[in-house]
């Protein structure tokens, strides 16, 4: 978790999420990238910061999900005050290119394994080396 300072002048406790979403199929590339934008700005407009954002292009569904058997996957990573989730699921179920989507709050042992470049992202020396 970090602390950042919140607009009221307190401090606001950030947690680092992992956000995949299935964007509808019949999209075109530049409407996934305007999604992405969209999602991108949402997360931004809620107090959170995206650190990385992996689209990993259309693909076919181990099973059927909303009557669709393809999808475009893509993945955020990002920082966000824990109020924030709930306005980001409430915004991703009226998004209508949005069929499916997880949040997952990463734990410390997971953050600590991301790769140190990722801006923002502390990762301490001794975290690194003291992995099992």
């Amino acid at each position: 978790m970090i602390r950042a300072k919140s607009p009221d002048g307190g401090y606001v406790m950030n947690n680092f999420y992992e956000n995949m979403v299935l964007l509808l199929p019949t999209l075109s590339e530049e409407e996934v990238q305007e999604a992405i934008k969209k999602i991108s700005s949402f997360i931004v407009e809620n107090g959170g910061e995206v650190l990385k954002v992996d689209n990993w292009g259309k693909r076919k569904l181990a099973y059927k999900l909303n009557k669709q058997t393809m999808g475009y996957y893509v993945l955020f990573l990002f920082k966000a005050p824990a109020s924030s989730i709930k306005k980001i699921e409430e915004f991703y179920k009226v998004y209508e290119n949005v069929f499916k989507f997880m949040i997952l709050k990463l734990t410390k042992h997971q953050i600590a394994s991301l790769p140190p470049e990722i801006k923002g992202i502390p990762v301490e020396h001794s975290e690194l080396t003291s992995k099992v």
